[in-house]
């Protein structure tokens, strides 16, 4: 195998911007937090609102006919009778765990709670018909759509990688089916340097997210007091794992990260499940279900222009939005673990596993906290809408018996999964930071261990500025030239597969 040679020059430059963006953020802070909140987020979810909802069906839509043409046989490897490098479990896992971080137990618990309030279609606020509605929002906003936008740069970028063997990670070179020689060029380097950006933006969101809901847990069992630098500890404690993940390689460190912290946080989900109100959440699963389905087309498209109510863009578009941020992260990652899998199963294996993890979630979490609300004496929602989703899953394990362990598990759940998450980013970072490797090979421990570091300092300012809405930004605003990254990707792999494949 070849010697693994670092691109410096990426290394510096990026961190370089990364400080650049993060001063005026430290040094006029309030200024910062008005103009992020008030204004880009709003005129960038408005004004591009058609073109990412365009881009999460027209990605779908792509999928499924490659995955059943004749062209989903392809198989991603240069030895077309090698095995899987990887088990089904544990690809399925780690594919999984890398897409969702912690967000995914933060908001099935609790995001029926703003619909609830804040309704979608001009529907009546506070009823029951919302109840319904609101947790298939969130099975919709988990689902194929968001796994699509995921899939589509690994198709890209596995194809590239394995079938017509470039071995190198860089984005650009995905795209270069619909950009040619132009990605050689300054255009190319560009797009390298909007992957780097567009992972630690949606990072950034994640991590601070996520971060609240775990100092939450932990300070509830043993008294702390809630403060933004008990989460800057949490963000240290996970920045520490994964560090160490990382130096351990993926093998070694991120497929074992996964398996652990799918088993936490499964363990979790089945004991609500299993202690809570298994036929109503079973029930209002379903009813969930047939409701997201039937309306799927709909919920897909809709801008509301004329009522101009907000809700698709404070929603839907935010969260396309954050999906593009984390898919040529995801893409890459996938990739590289994907090595001797056909298309057809990358595509459906993204689409299906994806889809089903978040609905159990969600179904299972977001049934019990509706149950607290109708048959409980809880006003869940109203919990929800005046102290936000960290706050109010906290209040949803403390009803569970044997409340003090669940939190316990779902704060160490929480740090592993977002360990695992971050890890991956970094190890993706490290690869597109890498001039070339082989089939197999991964990229220097010096370089992993740089994007470690790396990837926790926007989170920690942003969470020092505070707000949701500062974090939805990051990711709103590196999604939208990603966006068009994914339009490229889409062009040059049904090129190269006709191309090769007559």
């Amino acid at each position: 195998m070849k010697t693994v040679e670092t691109n410096r020059q990426m290394q510096i430059v990026s961190l370089a911007v990364i400080l650049l963006a993060a001063l005026p953020l430290v040094m006029y802070p309030d200024a910062s937090k008005e103009v992020i909140k008030d204004t880009i987020f709003k005129w960038m979810t408005s004004t591009f609102d058609f073109a990412f909802l365009a881009i999460g069906l027209a990605a779908l839509i792509f999928l499924l006919t490659l995955a059943f043409s004749r062209h989903g046989n392809i198989k991603l490897s240069r030895d077309k009778d090698a095995p899987a490098e990887f088990s089904k479990g544990s690809w399925a896992t780690m594919v999984f765990l890398a897409g969702i971080a912690s967000g995914l137990m933060l908001w099935a618990g609790t995001e029926w709670g703003y619909h609830y309030a804040w309704t979608p279609f001009g529907l009546e606020a506070k009823t029951d018909q919302m109840y319904t509605v609101g947790q298939a929002y969130g099975l919709f906003h988990w689902g194929p759509t968001a796994w699509a936008l995921y899939c589509v740069p690994t198709i890209a970028i596995a194809y590239v990688y394995y079938v017509r063997k470039v071995h190198t990670y860089g984005i650009s070179e995905a795209c270069r089916g619909a950009l040619g020689s132009l990605v050689d060029g300054p255009l190319g380097t560009l797009l390298n340097y909007l992957f780097i950006f567009g992972v630690l933006g949606a990072a950034a969101t994640s991590l601070g997210l996520g971060t609240p809901m775990i100092s939450g847990a932990f300070a509830e069992v043993f008294g702390f007091e809630r403060s933004t630098y008990l989460d800057v500890s949490i963000i240290l404690a996970c920045t520490a794992i994964f560090t160490v993940s990382s130096g351990l390689g993926l093998d070694k460190g991120i497929k074992n990260l996964s398996n652990f912290a799918t088993t936490i946080s499964i363990a979790v989900v089945i004991y609500v499940f299993v202690v809570g109100p298994t036929n109503f959440i079973l029930g209002l699963g379903m009813d969930s279900i047939g409701y997201a389905v039937s309306n799927y087309i709909t919920m897909s498209t809709w801008t509301d222009k004329i009522s101009g109510s907000g809700f698709p863009q404070a929603w839907t578009v935010f969260y396309w939005a954050w999906w593009v941020s984390y898919a040529p992260f995801m893409g890459m990652f996938v990739a590289r673990i994907s090595r001797g899998r056909t298309i057809r199963e990358v595509i459906l294996g993204m689409l299906t596993w994806g889809t089903l993890g978040c609905a159990i979630f969600y179904i299972v979490l977001g049934g019990y906290s509706i149950d607290l609300q109708v048959n409980g004496g809880v006003d869940f929602q109203a919990v929800v809408n005046s102290s936000g989703p960290a706050v109010a899953i906290i209040e949803l394990f403390k009803t569970l018996p044997l409340a003090s362990l669940v939190l316990i598990a779902v704060g160490i759940s929480g740090i592993v999964m977002l360990a695992t998450t971050f890890d991956s980013a970094a190890y993706t970072m490290a690869c597109a930071s890498t001039k070339e490797l082989d089939e197999g090979q991964e990229p220097a421990r010096n370089n992993r261990l740089f994007w470690c570091f790396a990837i926790a300092v926007m989170p920690v300012i942003l969470l020092f500025l505070g707000g949701l809405k500062t974090m939805q930004t990051a990711a709103v605003i590196t999604g939208l030239p990603i966006m068009f990254i994914l339009i490229f990707m889409m062009y040059t792999t049904w090129k190269y597969i006709r191309e090769d494949n007559p």
